[in-house]
């Protein structure tokens, strides 16, 4: 038995929406055709100096340090409700800044 024959009609069809980061959109841009129907594209989380957050740089935010707050009185408690409010309530479409 093919995999196609496992898979309902509905399924088999090539994707309508596709929803990945703006780093991508040059290939797209290059290939000169729409390779879907619709997109979506995210923003990058930035520092609270406009750099993209990264391991490897270091300036990535602790989401335990927001919510219970840090070793010395800067790095203040806000909940994990606070949080999941500014996650829910932010534009994903562009870039996004928070910061210690």
């Amino acid at each position: 038995m093919k995999v196609e024959e496992l898979l309902p009609e509905k399924y088999r069809n090539e994707a309508s929406k596709y929803e990945k980061g703006t780093e991508t959109m040059d290939v797209w841009f290059d290939s000169g055709k729409a390779l879907y129907h619709s997109f979506i594209t995210h923003g990058f989380v930035l520092d609270e100096k406009g750099f993209k957050m990264s391991k490897s740089l270091g300036n990535v935010v602790d989401p335990s340090i927001v919510i219970e707050g840090g070793k010395n009185s800067k790095d203040l408690a806000f909940g994990a409700d606070v949080l999941r409010l500014w996650v829910s309530s932010v534009d994903y479409t562009g870039d996004v800044m928070i910061g210690t």
